[in-house]
Protein backbone atom coordinates (compact mmCIF):
# COMPACT_ATOMS: atom_id res chain seq x y z
CA UNK A 1 0.00 0.00 0.00
CA UNK A 2 2.57 2.31 1.53
CA UNK A 3 4.44 1.95 -2.77
CA UNK A 4 0.95 2.56 -4.33
CA UNK A 5 0.89 5.82 -2.35
CA UNK A 6 4.10 7.05 -3.11
CA UNK A 7 3.54 6.11 -6.81
CA UNK A 8 0.56 8.13 -6.72
CA UNK A 9 2.35 11.32 -5.11
CA UNK A 10 5.19 10.93 -7.45
CA UNK A 11 2.48 10.75 -10.70
CA UNK A 12 0.58 13.91 -9.36
CA UNK A 13 3.98 16.06 -8.61
CA UNK A 14 5.04 14.75 -12.01
CA UNK A 15 1.86 16.66 -13.79
CA UNK A 16 2.24 19.49 -11.80
CA UNK A 17 5.84 19.99 -13.05
CA UNK A 18 4.68 19.14 -16.84
CA UNK A 19 1.98 22.15 -16.03
CA UNK A 20 4.38 24.35 -14.72
CA UNK A 21 7.10 23.51 -17.12
CA UNK A 22 4.63 24.34 -20.25
CA UNK A 23 2.97 27.51 -18.51
CA UNK A 24 6.11 28.88 -17.86
CA UNK A 25 5.48 32.23 -19.12
CA UNK A 26 2.28 32.67 -16.93
CA UNK A 27 4.33 31.69 -13.79
CA UNK A 28 7.18 33.71 -14.09
CA UNK A 29 5.63 37.25 -14.84
CA UNK A 30 5.61 39.64 -11.83
CA UNK A 31 2.52 41.09 -10.70
CA UNK A 32 1.80 43.54 -7.93
CA UNK A 33 -1.19 42.91 -5.53
CA UNK A 34 -3.45 45.97 -4.59
CA UNK A 35 -5.56 46.07 -1.92
CA UNK A 36 -7.72 49.00 -1.57
CA UNK A 37 -10.96 49.32 0.68
CA UNK A 38 -11.86 53.20 -0.77
CA UNK A 39 -10.77 55.02 2.15
CA UNK A 40 -7.45 57.12 1.66
CA UNK A 41 -5.85 55.74 4.34
CA UNK A 42 -6.55 52.44 3.96
CA UNK A 43 -4.62 51.02 0.04
CA UNK A 44 -1.75 48.88 0.59
CA UNK A 45 0.13 47.21 -2.47
CA UNK A 46 2.44 44.45 -2.30
CA UNK A 47 5.47 44.51 -4.07
CA UNK A 48 5.83 42.80 -7.72
CA UNK A 49 6.42 39.29 -6.74
CA UNK A 50 6.15 36.22 -9.85
CA UNK A 51 2.97 34.27 -9.93
CA UNK A 52 4.64 31.02 -8.56
CA UNK A 53 5.57 32.76 -5.76
CA UNK A 54 1.79 33.58 -4.79
CA UNK A 55 1.04 29.95 -5.59
CA UNK A 56 3.55 28.65 -3.38
CA UNK A 57 2.86 30.80 -0.29
CA UNK A 58 -0.79 29.98 -0.74
CA UNK A 59 0.21 26.29 -0.15
CA UNK A 60 2.50 26.71 2.45
CA UNK A 61 -0.42 28.82 4.37
CA UNK A 62 -2.76 25.83 3.71
CA UNK A 63 -0.41 23.49 5.10
CA UNK A 64 0.19 25.75 8.23
CA UNK A 65 -3.66 25.86 8.85
CA UNK A 66 -4.28 22.21 8.31
CA UNK A 67 -1.50 21.10 10.40
CA UNK A 68 -2.51 23.41 13.10
CA UNK A 69 -6.00 22.19 12.94
CA UNK A 70 -5.06 18.31 12.92
CA UNK A 71 -2.92 19.07 16.01
CA UNK A 72 -5.70 20.84 17.95
CA UNK A 73 -7.91 18.01 17.11
CA UNK A 74 -5.22 15.53 18.35
CA UNK A 75 -4.66 17.33 21.60
CA UNK A 76 -8.69 17.21 22.00
CA UNK A 77 -8.86 13.37 21.09
CA UNK A 78 -5.25 12.71 23.42
CA UNK A 79 -7.89 14.03 25.95
CA UNK A 80 -10.99 12.39 25.77
CA UNK A 81 -8.93 9.08 25.81
CA UNK A 82 -7.36 10.11 28.96
CA UNK A 83 -10.94 10.66 30.35
CA UNK A 84 -12.30 7.55 28.92
CA UNK A 85 -9.18 5.60 30.28
CA UNK A 86 -9.90 6.64 33.72
CA UNK A 87 -13.72 6.01 33.62
CA UNK A 88 -12.63 2.38 32.30
CA UNK A 89 -9.98 1.84 35.23
CA UNK A 90 -12.92 2.57 37.85
CA UNK A 91 -15.62 0.41 36.11
CA UNK A 92 -13.27 -2.09 36.06
CA UNK A 93 -13.01 -1.75 40.12
CA UNK A 94 -16.31 -1.30 40.49
CA UNK A 95 -16.76 -4.59 38.75
CA UNK A 96 -13.98 -6.69 40.79
CA UNK A 97 -15.60 -5.47 43.76
CA UNK A 98 -18.86 -6.65 43.03
CA UNK A 99 -17.54 -9.99 41.91
CA UNK A 100 -15.97 -10.34 44.98
CA UNK A 101 -19.26 -9.55 47.19
CA UNK A 102 -21.06 -11.92 45.36
CA UNK A 103 -18.32 -14.46 45.44
CA UNK A 104 -18.77 -13.81 49.30
CA UNK A 105 -22.64 -14.39 49.18
CA UNK A 106 -22.47 -17.04 47.39
CA UNK A 107 -20.26 -19.11 49.56
CA UNK A 108 -21.56 -18.12 53.13
CA UNK A 109 -24.49 -20.88 54.18
CA UNK A 110 -26.58 -18.04 56.15
CA UNK A 111 -27.14 -15.70 53.52
CA UNK A 112 -27.60 -18.87 50.78
CA UNK A 113 -30.21 -20.01 53.54
CA UNK A 114 -31.96 -16.96 53.77
CA UNK A 115 -32.42 -16.63 50.04
CA UNK A 116 -34.08 -19.93 49.70
CA UNK A 117 -36.55 -19.67 52.53
CA UNK A 118 -37.67 -15.92 50.83
CA UNK A 119 -39.84 -16.43 48.17
CA UNK A 120 -38.75 -14.60 45.14
CA UNK A 121 -41.86 -13.43 43.46
CA UNK A 122 -45.05 -12.40 45.22
CA UNK A 123 -47.97 -12.76 42.89
CA UNK A 124 -50.51 -9.75 43.38
CA UNK A 125 -53.91 -10.70 42.30
CA UNK A 126 -56.05 -7.14 41.58
CA UNK A 127 -59.63 -6.39 40.61
CA UNK A 128 -60.93 -6.28 37.42
CA UNK A 129 -61.18 -2.07 36.80
CA UNK A 130 -64.83 -0.81 37.09
CA UNK A 131 -66.65 1.48 33.97
CA UNK A 132 -66.85 4.81 34.41
CA UNK A 133 -70.09 5.47 32.73
CA UNK A 134 -72.21 3.23 35.29
CA UNK A 135 -72.81 0.27 33.22
CA UNK A 136 -71.98 -3.12 34.54
CA UNK A 137 -72.10 -4.58 30.80
CA UNK A 138 -71.09 -3.96 27.50
CA UNK A 139 -74.03 -3.68 24.93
Amino acid sequence: MKTIKYLLWLIILVLLGILIYQNLDYFMTTVALRFDLKVSSWNWTIPELQNIVYFGICFLLGIILVGFKGFVTNFKLKKEIKTKDTALTSFKEQVNTLKTQLEVFQHDPYIKNELEEKPIVEQIVSEPPENDNGKDQPS
